[in-house]
């Protein structure tokens, strides 16, 4: 049998991550998730998926299967706030959305929509976090995972697309929202709000410019003008 080994720096960040699956696995939200095999300290061991990495043309499917995820995640989340850590009710310790990004608290813009916001899940979406087989969407790679306002996600989806490809057409991006919002059912993300997250990933991403894919600065590949008062005089 062809497995896929993630090795971890150490025997807690393992750990987390094992965790991290397995209570996603818990939601049954039927977006495919590769099986655990066997966990081991330091490594984790799951089965192979065979997939090619995505693109822009797989935005909607990608971004209906993270709707999928994160309204499975809802009733989990019911008494979640995202400025405290949340307990699930299976003991799994879910990090807070405030506290590990300081910069939300620094930009009135962003606070503001993440005091009102109601909470869901982040994942890390990347695009690297993805596999598109023959017939769905697989999510893999389950390091992070902390409490997030709708439509997080899709914004660092958005943006890792347009950081690694170039120019995010405006008309690509409402797609998506529309594939995520459709398949949320109940609380949907508006697109004022994904831009606000789309600039905080861009904040928390841009150190890794050059590297890992990443090629396009987002001010110059972003769909729609900056949110911020203070970044209105970028491309």
């Amino acid at each position: 049998m062809t497995v896929f080994v993630k090795r971890y720096p150490d025997e807690s960040n393992c750990a987390a991550a094992r965790a991290n699956h397995t209570w996603l696995e818990s939601l049954n939200s039927g977006v495919r998730i590769p099986r655990l095999l066997a966990a081991h300290s330091r490594h984790l061991v799951f089965e192979h998926i065979d997939g090619t990495p995505p693109d822009f043309v797989d935005l909607p499917s990608i971004a209906a299967v993270l709707g999928k995820l994160h309204s499975a995640a809802t009733p989990a989340l019911a008494q979640a706030r995202l400025d405290q850590e949340f307990n699930t009710a299976g003991g799994h310790v879910i990090a807070d959305f405030v506290s590990v990004r300081p910069t939300i608290a620094a930009i009135p813009e962003a606070a503001t929509v993440a005091a009102t916001a109601c909470v869901s899940i982040y994942k890390d979406a990347n695009l690297r976090n993805f596999l598109i087989t023959n017939v769905e969407v697989a999510i893999v790679d389950f390091d992070d995972l902390t409490l997030a306002p709708y439509g997080y996600d899709l914004a660092k989806l958005l943006t890792s697309m347009a950081m690694t490809f170039g120019q995010l057409d405006r008309s690509i991006a409402t797609d998506a929202l529309d594939h995520y919002n459709g398949a949320l059912g109940g609380t949907k993300c508006a697109l004022d709000d994904l831009a606000v997250w789309a600039e905080i990933n861009w904040m928390l991403t841009a150190d890794y410019l050059g590297r890992n894919g990443y090629r396009h600065p987002w001010p110059t590949v972003r769909p729609w003008p900056a949110p911020f008062a203070s970044d209105r005089s970028q491309p």
